[in-house]
């Protein structure tokens, strides 16, 4: 009889690193190895102890490194350790920065085409994991699957406050061009508000800074 897979949890909301822990116990194939609150955690706990086989990790963490870098991080370290990136947010870029990374797979926790074994064991199989798109979330009556990265750039920008000037400068743009893709996704949305459709953005997680990675962005 095999030996299960030793998994590590990782997620600094306790409900949600219950739920993972309660999801993976039941499972004769996987080991809950830790639970552990923080991604800066993790590589001072493999150095301490056996490794894992594979680690499941969100990506926004309240204190310290935030869980997409730890992932890089383990990554170059230990290569053989298999990584899940996890997350509730419905931003589609940290997904494309995953894929880039190696990381071998990814999971939406709050919309999931599958459920979190189903990953686990296809990824432990081998495979590369990750959604065809983002979650079915509206900004107004627009998909946000349907944005193109130029427009969740944009959308970043905006919900970090930056005026029309600031983001132009970001994106090499003009001003009037900024104006004129805003008023386009103002009048594809029905949300005719640049604070609301910032606001409406961050709410639903389409869009999250990267220091918004660190909820208290430190």
């Amino acid at each position: 009889m095999k030996k299960p897979y030793r998994v590590v949890i990782v997620d600094d909301e306790m409900i949600s690193r219950g739920y993972m822990e309660l999801s993976i116990r039941p499972s004769a194939d996987y080991e809950v190895a830790a639970s552990l609150p923080f991604a800066r955690d993790v590589l001072p706990w493999c150095a301490a102890h056996s490794l894992p086989d594979l680690i499941v990790m969100d990506v926004m963490m309240s204190e310290g490194i935030d869980g997409l870098s730890a992932a890089q991080e383990i990554k170059r370290i230990y290569p053989d350790i298999k990584v899940v990136i996890a997350t509730s947010m419905a931003d589609t870029d940290w997904m494309e920065k995953a894929r880039a990374a190696g990381i071998e797979s990814f999971w939406f926790k709050t919309y999931p085409e599958m459920s979190l074994l189903e990953v686990m064991n296809r990824t432990m199989a081998r495979e590369s994991v990750y959604p065809e798109k983002g979650p079915d979330v509206y900004l107004g009556r627009l998909p946000a699957s349907g944005l193109t990265r130029q427009q969740r750039t944009l959308l970043r920008y905006l919900t970090e406050g930056l005026s029309n000037k600031e983001i132009a400068e970001r994106m090499y743009l003009s001003p009037n061009t900024v104006k004129d893709y805003l008023d386009d996704l103002m009048e594809k949305s029905e949300i005719h508000s640049r604070t609301a459709l910032a606001a409406r953005a961050s709410r639903l997680g389409i869009v999250v800074s990267e220091n918004d990675r660190l909820k208290d962005g430190e």
